[in-house]
């Protein structure tokens, strides 16, 4: 049962035990010693000396009373954590809208909303239960897109489920477009799903804009749109950015530094797998320099993570240019060790990942482990598109 507990820890957590400081980190937060959370994890050998109290904590950790509960529940797909206190959480918020400021509301939703979406049990019964409540979907589902499990079926549903009921314009873009984008790099897209869905986003960016500037949304739009005319055909040809949304992407250069960011990052790393490589560079246009972005990363440390995976996009930009050189330099610039889980969304870290190891693969063709850790990631994402890629 040991085993299985560790399986089921490392499915979940496994960005935040990829490396030492991380799982260093998830050690002191979870009150375990970090020699014994080694030994759980099989980096230290001798499981006889693991205490029952310290696997409690991990089984408590994944939403279990204890190791005992996790005994006789493991493998079952009935929910796991305590929907009656979900109830109350939750229930403190229906009717009043999502909000940044709640800091110590958002911190046990971030872990809430984890074991919601890792779990099929749970996330069944949470869209079971909260159903009408639209905030309560919108904080689990809409605040943290999880990258892992965006080619599974009942987390498609249940992002559609949320665009379906809610009043939000920039909510329901980022729903539908984080769907297609889930069908397209599983390979699981048909024409008939894509061309209904893009036709669903299309509607909803017009109200979106009337409403005010949501970079996110807007990104993933922009994402789909280029996947889209990679697909079908460009019915823009006479544009001079053709496979963006607006004619003109000039808009996106005039938006604080942060919103480029995003922005580019997203939109152009999508645009490098299809191998639209001039488009790309288009859009990212005069990069900021390496003393402006760590700058800009000191002034505003919840953004590093956005800044991290610009780098990576760009990098992985210069290798498809032929400018390996200087992709190399950027690529040994770079750190994937960054583990402080409440600037990331707990799962997009394994979407950085997968475009470092790829590089890192690209420029070090030697190198196993790179190799090893991309197709282990590949695996848990089923993003089988880029396989190709």
């Amino acid at each position: 049962m040991i085993n299985k507990l560790r399986e089921e820890f490392e499915k979940i957590y496994f960005s935040d035990i990829a490396t030492t400081k991380g799982l260093e980190s998830l050690a002191i937060n979870m009150g375990v010693s970090r020699n014994s959370l080694r030994r759980f994890l099989g980096k230290i050998k001798n499981e006889s000396q693991l205490r029952i109290s310290t696997l409690n904590l991990i089984a408590v950790r994944l939403g279990y009373r204890n190791f005992q509960d996790f005994c006789e529940r493991s493998g079952s797909t009935t929910p796991i954590l305590d929907f009656e206190l979900l109830d109350i959480y939750y229930g403190t918020v229906k009717g009043k809208g999502t909000s940044l400021n709640e800091t110590r509301f958002q911190k046990a939703n971030y872990h809430f909303a984890k074991k919601i979406i890792s779990h099929p049990g749970n996330l069944t019964e949470f869209v079971k239960r909260f159903a009408a409540n639209e905030e309560a979907l919108e904080y689990v589902f809409a605040w943290y897109p999880s990258y892992e499990h965006i080619a599974n079926d009942n987390y498609q549903e249940a992002l559609l489920y949320v665009a379906k009921i809610s009043k939000k314009a920039h909510v329901k873009v980022f729903a539908y477009s984080f769907v297609y984008f889930g069908k397209f790099m599983s390979e699981n897209l048909s024409q008939g799903e894509a061309t209904e869905l893009m036709n669903k986003i299309e509607k909803q960016v017009i109200k979106m804009r009337c409403e005010e500037f949501e970079v996110f949304p807007e990104a993933r739009y922009s994402t789909v749109k280029s996947i889209h005319s990679h697909i079908f055909g460009n019915p823009e040809k006479n544009s001079p950015f053709p496979l963006l949304p607006h004619s003109d992407f000039g808009f996106i250069h005039s938006r604080p530094l942060i919103d480029r960011i995003i922005y580019t990052s997203y939109v152009g790393n999508m645009l490098t797998i299809l191998k639209d490589y001039n488009t790309a560079e288009m859009l990212i246009g005069d990069a900021p320099t390496e003393k402006a972005l760590k700058t800009f990363e000191d002034e505003n440390p919840l953004y590093k993570c956005h800044v991290h995976l610009y780098r990576i996009t760009r990098a992985l930009l210069m290798f498809h240019l032929g400018k390996e050189q200087e992709a190399m330099y950027m690529f040994d610039q770079l750190l994937v060790n960054s583990t402080d889980v409440m600037r990331y969304s707990f799962d997009s870290k394994i979407y950085f990942e997968l475009q470092y190891y790829n590089l890192g693969y690209k420029l070090y063709p030697n190198r196993e482990d790179f190799h090893q850790k991309y197709q282990i990631l590949l695996q848990k994402t089923k993003f089988s598109y880029l396989t190709s890629f």
